[in-house]
């Protein structure tokens, strides 16, 4: 698998052009990519990048400065009207960074599950609700006869993540946008929260935009990869050409900051004084170029 749409597949979610300015500043400049049903797209960048604006863009918590975004074809980018608004939050999902913020302490998980299912499948009755909700969480890793009747200060964090992720998937999402999901986790415990991600993408056809300031994990998880700088994508492509064979100064930087056991870690020139040097060098319009076949650069300074 190279990490490109299979020939004929069609993009679930689209962005073309993508911009958001707060005044004077660009937190989003033109970004441009698609989610394709049961692939997943890292995208990947430090903290300030434009990761979470981006994020905040397809579910419509902010509105775009600038550009589309399409769902299934339509464009969705100004949608007007409760029913639409609905149809299109049910549609692309969200999984938060913080597991515990996520998650009201007030409430049980079978609350957390079932208010979702109640509001965007009022089909159901209470009987299949509560076979959904046992579904649901059997489909995490979790189980049922366990679980319903906690409370989130009852579960680790890895378990309250897993509910997230159950509470994404309670309403038949096409897309699911993870932010940063297990950043907030015991390293014991990332890679077996992963996998499940991982997993059900492949499942249930889902297509995943998987934010990550980790590039380590981008390969784990997506068939292709953007790295993000200063709202620009400056490199986009499958994952393996993207970390294998890194052609934009940033992205080598992002990997340079990726210990490795036996290495000595910023030998010679200091990392900060090289991320220095590439940021400024990086610091400019450019133009995205195709140097291999559905790997993208933007050329730096």
């Amino acid at each position: 698998m190279n990490g490109l749409p299979e020939l004929g597949t069609r993009p679930v979610l689209e962005a073309r052009g993508l911009t958001m300015r707060f005044g004077s500043f660009c937190a989003l400049d033109s970004a441009d990519f698609s989610l394709y049903p049961g692939r997943a797209l890292a995208l990947v960048g430090e903290s300030g990048s434009g990761k979470s604006t981006c994020a905040k863009l397809l579910t419509h918590v902010l509105t775009a400065s600038a550009g589309h975004i399409f769902h299934a074809g339509r464009d969705v980018t100004n949608l007007t009207g409760r029913k639409a608004v609905l149809h299109y939050r049910s549609a692309v999902q969200m999984v938060f960074q913080d597991p515990f913020a996520a998650l009201n302490p007030a409430h049980t998980v079978d609350h957390h599950l079932t208010r979702p299912l109640a509001l965007h499948r009022p089909d159901l009755s209470v009987a299949q609700r509560r076979e959904a909700v046992a579904d649901l969480l059997r489909a995490v890793d979790l189980d049922p006869a366990i679980t319903l009747r906690k409370y989130p200060h009852e579960m680790s964090g890895g378990q309250r993540q897993r509910v997230n992720l159950a509470r994404a998937l309670a309403v038949n999402p096409s897309v699911v946008i993870a932010d940063e999901p297990t950043s907030m986790l015991d390293v014991s415990i990332r890679l077996s929260v992963l996998d499940t991600f991982r997993d059900l993408k492949r499942e249930r056809g889902i297509a995943m935009l998987y934010i990550t300031h980790d590039i380590a994990t981008a390969r784990y998880v997506a068939e292709e990869t953007a790295v993000i700088f200063r709202g620009r994508i400056v490199e986009r492509g499958p994952t393996a050409q993207v970390i294998d064979s890194p052609r934009h100064p940033y992205t080598r930087l992002l990997l340079a900051a990726v210990p490795e056991v036996g290495s000595p870690f910023g030998e010679g020139n200091s990392l900060a004084t090289l991320a220095a040097q590439v940021r400024e060098s990086c610091d400019g319009p450019g133009e995205l170029r195709e140097v291999t076949p559905g790997h993208w650069v933007r050329a730096a300074a």
